[in-house]
């Protein structure tokens, strides 16, 4: 695969970098970026997620001298994975490079992931071979992480690496998968036909991250209900087994005290009896869970962002709509 050809009045290369509670790392992130993509024909997408400081000032104050600087201004905080949505939206490069503001991978690594795309991968993803994390943080990484692989069965290393690489065409196709864009690094991968990894240093994080061990297990229920109905599908098969098994073992059971071979054993028809009931109550939680889970599919009416205005240089701001729907950004 070759990389999307851009068009000559937009630029090659989109960074898209969602911003909340970052302004101690704005101003150095933009140089860094700079140097890094000194030979790049690029355009930074900034968008600030409902932060409660003052990002969205110092980003407008840098577009004065940065006229790449794009700032898309959401109307409340509505997440990362829908800040990276809008950005993607507000992009218009061939390829977006994705970061997080925080300084937490180097801006410098960027040019290892354009190369690989370059090369033909249409979605390159980073994975750090050291944190510097709290323990508690790198745990709830770890088990959102098999929690995953178990529900996409996409065999990514590290689900929570922020910086990637992400082709035009995968751009493109994202804004069309409904809900599932809120847990978007699974429907990026999937949608995806050429993937590679790279790694990174994960360096110390500049200021709190906004990503609990609470919240980590909160995404990983997200991708359980949203991305995949495979653990509904696993837990009525798990209900299915245990019932079979409960009613083969009863079946024996029974043969067995006709023929004599056996004396009643009170133990016995008590695990029979809970395997029957436990795999009666799986199946009919696993149906539940399945059955709600295409009413949740369906029911998808809410917007995932509402854009409040997009900041170009030498521009007024373009005010978007407040309406109902996926969140399309204009501008």
């Amino acid at each position: 695969m070759s990389p999307v050809e851009p068009n000559p009045a937009t630029p090659e290369v989109s960074v898209v970098i969602p911003v909340y509670r970052n302004r101690a790392t704005l101003v150095e992130l933009l140089d860094r970026l700079d140097a890094a993509l000194a030979d790049e024909d690029r355009e930074y997408v900034l968008v600030v997620d409902g932060s409660p400081d003052d990002s969205l000032q110092v980003l407008r104050s840098e577009q004065e001298r940065r006229p790449e600087l794009v700032v898309v201004e959401f109307s409340e905080n509505f997440g990362q994975h829908a800040a990276l949505c809008a950005g993607f939206e507000a992009a218009r490069g061939a390829v977006a490079l994705i970061l997080d503001a925080d300084l937490q991978q180097r801006p410098e690594d960027l040019p290892r992931f354009l190369a690989k795309w370059r090369e033909g991968h249409d979605f390159v993803s980073g994975y750090r071979t050291s944190r510097t994390d709290p323990l508690l943080r790198r745990l709830g990484s770890r088990v959102m992480n098999r929690v995953v692989l178990a529900i996409t069965g996409i065999a990514l290393r590290d689900w929570g690496c922020p910086i990637a690489a992400v082709d035009r065409r995968i751009l493109e196709l994202v804004p069309h998968r409904g809900e599932q864009r809120r847990f978007l690094k699974p429907l990026v991968a999937r949608l995806a036909s050429n993937v590679c990894e790279l790694d990174v240093a994960g360096l110390e994080r500049r200021g709190r991250s906004s990503y609990s061990l609470l919240t980590l297990i909160g995404v990983s229920l997200d991708a359980a209900v949203s991305f995949s109905h495979r653990p509904f599908q696993r837990l009525a098969g798990l209900g299915a087994v245990a019932f079979g098994g409960g009613t083969l073992l009863g079946l024996l059971y029974l043969a067995l005290r006709v023929l004599g071979t056996i004396d009643d054993s009170p133990p016995v028809i008590a695990l029979v009896v809970i395997a029957v009931l436990v795999g009666i109550q799986f199946l009919i939680l696993g149906a539940l869970g399945e059955f709600t889970h295409r009413i949740y599919r369906m029911v998808q009416g809410q917007p995932l962002f509402r854009v409040q205005a997009i900041h170009r240089p030498g521009a007024a701001p373009s005010e978007v709509p407040r309406e109902e729907g996926r969140g399309t950004v204009a501008g």
